[in-house]
């Protein structure tokens, strides 16, 4: 037999030799054997910090599962690892006696946990791409869901529909999944219990341990190079805070990704001389190098199975590097907490629509009426499910980040990426959401959780200039602003290290798949690049996307082919669709619609 290999563990239902019901069994990548503690085999997807240690493949599993994980009750792992994993991974086990198995995600659920149920066999993943391919290898046929397209093109990411393929579902934050037989069974983590009888400052108390433990462990996992991200902003300084409260920064080298002259550049620059911290030219993760701007545009829609087009565009191999940032920082603050969905203290429909989906009915809008009513149904659902599941109308909308955006955005392209080197949010914390549910709206606007977190770990940092006035009126309520300091004079000059890269192949299913559809690659005489950058000057738009216009409509036009009279144009205006391809004048918009439309019917058709 052929060997599967696979990027992600798969937890599948199969036929029993004995009596012909079905049994639970885990398959795994080649090259990750799982560790084993009794009659239980262990494996691991992502890069997690457990227990004080770095665990960023399955092997390392073996320094952390406690041996009497053997005989332990599943829900017992479960808690186990729910109090102990911080960053998007899961953990895998299979009983070889009992015949279960489970997938533990972490308790943010940043590491999204697909299921799908379907003719009698059952399949679990945390890789979408790899549970469709093993339900395909059964003999099922799962159909792509544009659903999932329209709420990223509606709200910027998908998770009201849990999958961008038909009938695949997913857990929600604090739960896991058991497989007994083909009956998949939805546990709850009990981790948010524990700290009902904590009182703000124990909490708070244990959200800065939790940063500067994750801090620490990334530091010494062994990783030949490790990055830390940093801007001109709050979150990435956060983390930098831990770095240097520890003593570290002779370990950990800081990218920033600004050109010379930016903001987060002439940022990153001050903070570098003032705290002697050390500098490397890239960011460890990064996607293959490549001409190719449809690859740029739509590689990682491929490679994640529609989910994100942010992260590996699946070309990307792998990589000794452990790469750092502040993701998690938005659970310490407020992100959709400032919109108005209730009215006299109860959920309303219409406010609700109108602050998530404030554009969705604009009468130049190409998405149908249907579409935006199934979003506004899914949307309200969603919403009444959280005001279930939490006491506080305040919070709900800042739930409805952690349960959907964060997950789906931040948690995925840590995931993705994690399968390639090792990805970490150091601000990754239960803890931290728990502070966010228990404070005020107020509270949350001013960020004074992340402010305080700062201080605690390394004060000066607060008084270095940031990219805006980071001290609100909010906070201003609450703290005092310290006194701004200047940046140091520029006379020492700072060296930067190079920078690890992933090892990459020369193909990928996205190229293979864009090999076969008619759209040429631009050749520019140096007079076209002249025209092209006067065009993109006047428009105000990026010059590749003005040089990529003509190839953008080759490929809507193919896809366009390929979906025409499909589900997809229920949702979406067909004649718009037209018109993006025949137009020869374009507006910022319609050139801005061509790539993100364009990108989603290519997949819709061809991924």
């Amino acid at each position: 037999m052929e060997e599967i290999r696979l990027t992600a563990p798969v937890i599948i239902s199969s036929k029993s030799a004995t009596d012909g019901g079905s049994e639970s069994r885990v398959i795994q990548q080649a090259g990750q054997v799982p560790i084993v503690r009794g009659n239980r085999r262990f494996w691991l997807d992502g890069s997690v910090v457990l227990d004080d240690l770095c665990v960023r493949r399955t092997s390392d599993l073996e320094f952390v599962v406690p041996h009497a994980a053997a005989h332990w009750p599943v829900d017992l792992i479960a808690e186990w690892w729910a109090n102990s994993a911080k960053n998007p991974g899961a953990l895998y086990i299979e009983d070889t006696t009992e015949s279960w198995s489970a997938c533990l995600p972490d308790p943010l659920g940043g590491a999204v946990t697909f299921y799908l149920e379907q003719s009698g066999q059952a399949f679990i993943s945390t890789s979408n791409v790899e549970l469709v391919n093993a339900a395909e290898r059964s003999g099922l046929r799962i159909e792509k869901d544009p659903h999932f397209q329209i709420e990223r093109l509606l709200l910027g990411n998908g998770g009201l529909t849990a999958s961008s393929y038909a009938n695949v579902q997913s857990v929600e934050p604090f739960q896991y999944l058991v497989l007994i037989g083909a009956q998949v069974q939805i546990h709850k983590y009990k981790i948010l219990d524990q700290y009902s009888s904590m009182s703000l400052f124990e909490v708070f108390t244990t959200l800065r341990n939790d940063v500067l433990s994750s801090v620490n462990a990334i530091a010494n996992s062994g990783a030949e190079q490790v990055i830390s991200h940093l801007t001109g902003g709050f979150d990435s300084r956060l983390v930098l805070s831990a770095v240097l409260n520890l003593g570290l920064n002779d370990k950990i080298d800081l990218f920033c990704s600004g050109p010379d002259g930016s903001t987060d550049r002439v940022i990153a620059d001050g903070l570098t001389r003032r705290f002697s911290l050390r500098r490397t030219n890239g960011a460890g993760l990064t996607t293959a190098p490549t001409n190719n701007m449809s690859e740029r545009l739509m590689g990682a829609l491929f490679a994640s199975g529609g989910i994100t087009n942010t992260g590996p565009h699946g070309r990307e191999v792998s990589v000794n590097a452990a790469a750092m940032g502040g993701g998690y920082g938005e659970v310490l603050r407020t992100f959709y907490g400032n919109r108005v969905i209730h009215s006299n203290g109860k959920l309303d429909k219409n406010l609700l629509v109108s602050s998530f989906l404030p554009s969705a009915r604009n009468k130049n809008s190409y998405v149908s009426e249907l579409a935006v009513q199934d979003v506004s149904a899914k949307l309200l659902t969603k919403f009444e499910f959280l005001e279930d599941s939490y006491a506080s109308t305040d919070f709900v909308a800042d739930a409805f980040y952690t349960h959907v955006r964060n997950r789906y955005h931040i948690g995925q392209t840590s995931l993705l990426w994690s399968r390639i080197g090792s990805r970490f949010d150091p601000l990754y914390s239960v803890a931290g959401f728990e502070l966010g549910r228990r404070t005020t709206q107020n509270s949350r606007m001013s960020n004074v959780v992340g402010f305080d977190l700062m201080d605690s770990m390394f004060s000066d940092l607060l008084a270095q200039p940031f990219d805006y006035d980071r001290f609100n009126e909010a906070l201003r309520d609450f703290r005092r602003p310290p006194e701004p300091l200047a940046w140091p004079a520029k006379d020492t000059s700072i060296n930067f290290e190079k920078a690890l890269s992933p090892s990459t192949t020369e193909t990928s299913p996205f190229l293979q798949t864009l090999s076969r559809i008619s759209a040429k690659e631009p050749v520019l005489t140096p007079a076209d690049r002249r025209a092209k950058t006067l065009e993109a000057n006047k428009m105000g738009v990026s010059f590749w996307q003005i040089v990529y216009k003509n190839t953008g409509k080759e490929l809507l036009a193919s896809a366009y082919e390929q979906t025409r009279g499909s589900q997809i144009y229920d949702l979406v205006d067909s004649s718009y669709v037209e018109k993006l391809i025949t137009s020869n004048a374009m507006t910022k918009k319609q050139l801005r619609d061509l790539y993100s439309l364009g990108g989603i019917l290519t997949w819709l058709s061809f991924g």
